[in-house]
């Protein structure tokens, strides 16, 4: 798992090429963030799915995906549009998993959800 902050494209792509090499490794993955969860808060972060994307072009092998997606950042119709855009561009290697968000009273969820204006309650209103 490649957390895609506080790290630069460049060596996340080369760290991606070189495992794509290495037969023993069968998967690689991002995590779904919005901001940094280490080091400085405010410090450079990648959008997973575009990363993801980015990196599918440059492999061949490696089975990728994001662990874990989270359903409060994007709209389910756009994110099924988007996985299967990455799994067309690595030729079938996306795992795809989903999970339900951090929770919004988690400070850092909390932070994360504000900064970008993501919903923050279920269809329940909790």
């Amino acid at each position: 798992m490649t957390a895609p902050m506080q790290v630069g494209y460049a060596d996340i792509a080369r760290v991606w090429r070189e495992a794509d090499a290495i037969e023993e490794i069968e998967h690689a993955w991002l995590f779904d963030h919005l901001l940094p969860l280490g080091g400085d808060p405010d410090g450079p972060i990648y959008e997973g799915w575009t990363l993801l994307s980015a990196l599918a072009a440059q492999t061949r092998r490696l089975r990728l995906g994001l662990l874990v997606t989270s359903n409060r950042f994007r709209p389910p119709a756009m994110l099924a549009k988007i996985a299967t855009t990455v799994d067309v561009i690595s030729g079938g290697r996306l795992d795809f998993g989903i999970g339900a968000g951090s929770r919004p009273n988690y400070p850092p969820a909390r932070r994360e959800y504000d900064a970008h204006g993501c919903r923050t309650t279920t269809s329940t209103g909790r």
